[in-house]
């Protein structure tokens, strides 16, 4: 048998007794991206993909809601005495009004936005301050990392609760407080999981090729290192939400977040509670919103964490 060529990359074979055939169009390899296996991977699983369209529900929501009702979130009886309180769920108010006649579908919307707000900006912030950390503790190693992770060691014994509350007595309420009272002690997980990356990560040798070429250690951690540890930054983000959102939660339910006329879901909860036996729709309308949007972002974590580790066997 002998073959001969008649295009390219395709071959036409004889055969001994004269019998001709072609080979047929050469096999090509689909390549992929890193990216794209991640996304991948993450439309597989089911729970994460309704638990981002859910995520992303609550997100849009809180942004429009405020403009799809007629009513202002802060416009009460003192204001507009023909506004009648603790209606119940009907055609003019979707969600009830509240004690003082205040939309609860509005109110709720402006909540979230709130809420969400705070828990992005602390987890950005947390982030920012744990990775940084983290990679110099890394990075440097010896001693510097030795005492840098005995100063993560005594904080981790100091209360979080009591901690943010002496915060927040001391700074006052508002978002700003809010903020420094949650990020303030939570920075310390992000970098332990950071610097154990950097550990095994400066062991590489394209890390000792950048030494030998010069490069200084700024440039070999932001330029290098860092960019390896993107998909443990993003999964710690996705699980460090929920944590800002109960935080924030918890705090303004003691009174010491956002104060009214202004509202996130914590507040919301706790004007609810005074009214827990005979108005209990308005504290089990927030405590849905939070406990369904605290779900979704550790599903969403799950997801990723799952999609970027390519060891981990994908979801039918």
């Amino acid at each position: 048998m002998k073959d001969e060529p008649i295009g390219k990359g395709v071959k036409k074979f004889t055969s001994v007794d004269g019998e001709t055939f072609d080979a047929g169009e050469p096999l090509v390899l689909e390549q992929s991206t890193l990216l794209g296996d991640v996304v991948r991977r993450y439309s597989h699983n089911r729970a994460a993909m309704a638990a981002l369209f859910i995520l992303l529900f609550m997100i849009i929501y809180s942004t429009v809601g405020p403009w799809l009702r007629p009513w202002s979130f802060d416009e009460g009886l003192y204001s507009n005495p023909s506004l009648i309180p603790y209606q119940l769920p009907n055609l003019a108010h979707w969600f009830g009004t509240d004690q003082n006649g205040r939309d609860l579908f509005v109110r709720l919307a402006m909540g979230g936005r709130v809420s969400l707000l705070i828990a992005f900006a602390a987890t950005g912030i947390v982030l920012v301050i744990g990775v940084l950390y983290g990679s110099l503790a890394g990075f440097i190693g010896g001693k510097t990392d030795e005492v840098m992770m005995r100063f993560v060691d005594v904080l981790y014994g100091l209360p979080y609760l009591p901690f943010a509350i002496i915060l927040l007595v001391i700074l006052g309420a508002g978002i700003v407080p809010m903020l420094l009272a949650l990020a303030v002690v939570s920075w310390l997980t992000p970098s332990r999981l950071v610097r154990g990356q950097m550990l095994t990560l400066k062991q590489n040798e394209y890390v000792e090729a950048a030494r030998a070429l010069g490069a200084t250690r700024g440039r070999i951690i932001f330029r290098h290192l860092l960019p390896n540890t993107l998909g443990i930054i993003v999964v710690a983000m996705f699980l460090e939400v929920p944590g800002m959102i109960l935080g924030e939660a918890t705090l303004s339910f003691l009174g010491l977040g956002i104060s009214s006329p202004d509202a996130s879901w914590g507040t919301l909860a706790s004007e609810g509670w005074k009214a827990l036996r005979s108005h209990p729709w308005m504290i089990i309308l927030p405590g849905i919103f939070i406990a369904v949007t605290v779900l979704c972002f550790n599903f969403v974590g799950d997801g990723f964490r799952d999609a970027i580790d390519p060891r981990t066997k994908e979801t039918k």
